[in-house]
């Protein structure tokens, strides 16, 4: 086993038969859990913005400018 200086230990992949286990802190586990549910509802709320683009692109209701004295 290998101690890390952040409270984390390394079990080593002889003791659990083939995969390296992971021993962490459960308030650095939850930090770690509401990161990845934020990252995965912006991942979908992009994910929904770039559908509305390309539908409302394919629908001719966006308008491409070559300057911006054409906003007038």
């Amino acid at each position: 086993m290998k101690l890390m200086a952040n409270g984390t230990v390394t079990i080593p992949k002889k003791l659990t038969k083939g995969e390296e286990l992971l021993v962490v802190p459960r308030k650095t586990f939850e930090e770690f859990l509401r990161w990845q549910k934020r990252r995965e509802w912006e991942e979908k709320d992009t994910d929904e913005a770039i559908r509305v683009f390309e539908k409302e692109l394919r629908g001719g209701k966006l308008k491409k400018l070559k300057s911006l004295a054409g906003l007038r």
